[in-house]
C-alpha cells in the first residue's frame, strides 16, 4: 500500500526498523479479489451494531 500525506506517508521501503527479511509479493487480480472477498467477510456489520451485544457499562 502507499500512503500519500500525512505522518504515515510512503510505503515503508526505506523505514530503518524494517526488517531486512520482510519483502513484497506481487498478486493477480484475481489472487487481489479472493483476499478482498475474505478480508470483507471477516466483518460483521449486523453483528457488531446489535444493540443486544453493546457493552453494558458504556453510558446511555
Amino acid at each position: 500500500r502507499f500512503i500519500m500525506s500525512g505522518e504515515n506517508a510512503g510505503d515503508g521501503r526505506a523505514n530503518p526498523n524494517k526488517n531486512p527479511f520482510i519483502s513484497g509479493f506481487e498478486l493477480t487480480e484475481q489472487e487481489r479479489g479472493d483476499l478482498l472477498a475474505f478480508l470483507r467477510s471477516l466483518t460483521d456489520t449486523d453483528f457488531v451494531t446489535n444493540p443486544e451485544f453493546a457493552d453494558p457499562f458504556a453510558a446511555p
